[in-house]
């Protein structure tokens, strides 16, 4: 179970460590907490926290036993800090969120902790909102017990989910700030680490993966039988396995070569290196199971140069044959275009263009000669836009631009100035073969909308209808 300053931690309350201000401040938080408040009488607002007072440690043992059969929840919470610490920090949770004298700043203060807490331990928004489902679905079923006239107890169940709901969203908040300051902090770490040396890094990495395969194997095939299964050369206590488990995994979070070293590891500590233990003395027998645990390592080697290679070309932030923006920041950059846009009520397109023909020329050339021709391309259209313009790698055939403050003659006419560049601009491959590519374009103009991806479709729908007429030609999009 996650743990905060030593204590365990409730999944709705736990002492928050990030620096902000606070929420209770905000005049639309106090007129809608006191617009909630209003919806019951003083009478009511009792009466609705005597039934949560009798049904809080019931419905906290619901919680939890709805949160533990969800696979997500359950690898979090543990059964024994459950029922020694969290019933019963829920169920106080729930007592205080209802009382007649809580306040609000007492009310927030409380829900900003608990979100800063969800931040640090990872529960998601998702997985807050179920637990508050069963709470109000509870507290609803205990007031339709209770003896409140029908008029009464409509309101008094509107104001149970009304209260729950500004807990939940204050969370809420809290945790979306949270998560994106310990985002920022990941990021500031991987930059971090990617400022050093990476060949060096790759190397040490390299030389620690060979010295531990060297002693597993110098210890299960030459030594004496006592040391068959000598303690502390399991790859999760070598210096490699110890950075591959605590290091690898969180600066090259999802990269598919980390579960696939693991596998290999896993293949030779499981299987091959019992079978070698089994067939000492058999010369034969033995030499080619070492032949199989060393082709295990041969291929963590090359996982390992590429895993270092790709992350390295992608934080970079450029696509390394061409060196156009990675598409991983085109988000971030479409997103400050449009505030600029609308603050200072200015336009931008996107263009959306294909190389024709290079799928071809890369099944009859080779990659190698198609990447060559990219990278040309690339160089001959950085030179038809500006210097505050921006050019992305999409694909294998596509770039995307981001052209500024401009209007829609403008812009078609970069797009046609794109195209000529393509028709007259020979490429080289790595021979004395040259080869003249076209392009299709699909234009958008900005026209207000706030969602970049909208933008981007927009783009990409027409630069589909460019195709649709055979290509070397450009559309606009409506």
């Amino acid at each position: 179970m996650p743990r905060c300053n030593g204590v365990s931690t409730s999944s709705f309350a736990c002492p928050g460590t990030f620096k902000k201000k606070s929420m209770t401040s905000t005049p639309l938080r106090q007129r809608t907490w006191q617009s909630t408040r209003d919806l019951v009488d003083k009478p009511t607002r009792q009466a609705v926290a005597t039934a949560v007072d009798h049904a809080a440690d019931a419905l906290a043992a619901r919680f939890y036993a709805v949160l533990l059969a969800d696979p997500q929840a359950s690898g979090m919470l543990d059964h024994q800090v459950v029922n020694t610490r969290l019933r019963a920090s829920l169920a106080r949770w729930m007592r205080e969120l209802f009382k007649p004298e809580s306040t609000l700043d007492a009310c927030m203060t409380t829900q900003e902790r608990a979100g800063a807490a969800h931040a640090r331990m990872g529960v998601s928004i998702e997985l807050v909102a179920q637990g508050a489902r069963v709470l109000k679905r509870g507290i609803a079923q205990e007031l339709a017990a209770s003896p409140l006239p029908r008029p009464a107890l409509a309101l008094a169940v509107q104001y149970t989910y009304e209260m729950v709901d500004l807990a939940v969203d204050a969370m809420n908040q809290a945790y979306a700030s949270g998560s994106d300051r310990l985002s920022r902090s990941d990021e500031a770490y991987r930059l971090q680490f990617l400022s050093q040396n990476m060949k060096a890094e790759r190397e040490r990495q390299k030389s620690g993966l060979l010295e531990w395969a060297n002693q597993i194997l110098l210890q299960y095939f030459w030594e004496a039988p006592e040391a068959m299964h000598p303690p502390g050369l399991e790859s999760g206590s070598s210096q490699f396995g110890l950075w591959l488990r605590h290091k690898a995994s969180l600066l090259f979070d999802g990269a598919p070569q980390v579960a696939l070293i693991e596998a290999h590891i896993a293949r030779i500590e499981g299987e091959l290196l019992p079978e070698l233990a089994r067939v000492r003395g058999q010369r034969d027998t033995s030499l080619t199971v070492v032949r199989s645990i060393t082709l295990q390592v041969d291929h963590i080697k090359r996982l390992l140069a590429d895993m270092f290679d790709s992350y390295v070309a992608e934080e970079d932030g450029h696509d390394a044959p061409s060196r156009l923006l990675n598409r991983r920041y085109f988000p971030a950059v479409a997103k400050r275009e449009i505030a600029l846009a609308q603050q200072h009520h200015s336009s931008f397109a996107a263009v959306a263009l294909e190389l024709d023909g290079l799928e071809g020329l890369r099944a009859s050339a080779g990659s190698s000669a198609a990447e060559r021709m990219v990278h040309q391309a690339a160089e001959a259209l950085a030179d038809r836009v500006r210097a505050g313009d921006f050019m992305f790698r999409l694909g294998d055939a596509q770039m995307l631009l981001l052209l500024v403050e401009v209007g829609p003659q403008q812009a078609q006419g970069v797009a046609q100035g794109l195209l000529n560049c393509c028709r007259e601009r020979a490429l080289t491959g790595p021979g004395p073969a040259s080869a003249r590519l076209t392009a299709s374009i699909g234009l958008a103009l900005f026209d207000g909308h706030p969602d970049f991806q909208r933008l981007l479709d927009r783009a990409q729908q027409a630069l589909q209808a460019a195709r649709r007429e055979g290509g070397d030609c450009s559309v606009l999009s409506d």
